[in-house]
């Protein structure tokens, strides 16, 4: 049997898959989204338009490899969406990647078990 490829997401996807999963479906539209994942970022600021268009420009990514679903609207920053939702496809992405993570960092704290002991055996302390 083949082994499947996971595919990759950059760290903005990742984000909204996961905000998606966590959430009933419809919970988000693109500005909600945009304000949920960049928290700290005051509204009506130029850095809320760029967090915003970072967002929707992953939410599209996600639209087009048939992952996330929504309702497209058009407003004052031009085309967002509303009613967003995973597909069962992007479920199935959304559940992968947070085995992904568990995984890694399962991963990391045991290389870091592993570099404290070897510290410690080159500095001679037990």
């Amino acid at each position: 049997m083949a082994k499947r490829i996971t595919p990759v997401f950059g760290p903005k996807e990742v984000a909204v898959l996961s905000a998606l999963y966590e959430v009933d479906n419809g919970y988000f539209s693109s500005y909600t989204l945009a304000q949920s994942l960049d928290p700290t970022v005051e509204p009506g600021t130029p850095q809320s338009h760029s967090a915003f268009v970072e967002t929707l420009h992953a939410t599209e990514g996600l639209i087009a490899r048939g992952l996330v679903q929504g309702n497209r609207n058009r407003g004052a920053d031009g085309v967002y969406f509303s009613s967003l939702s995973l597909t069962r496809k992007g479920e199935q992405a959304a559940i992968e990647q947070r085995r992904q993570a568990k995984e890694t960092g399962k991963a990391i704290d045991e290389a870091i078990r592993e570099g404290n002991k070897i510290a410690k055996e080159i500095t001679g302390k037990q």
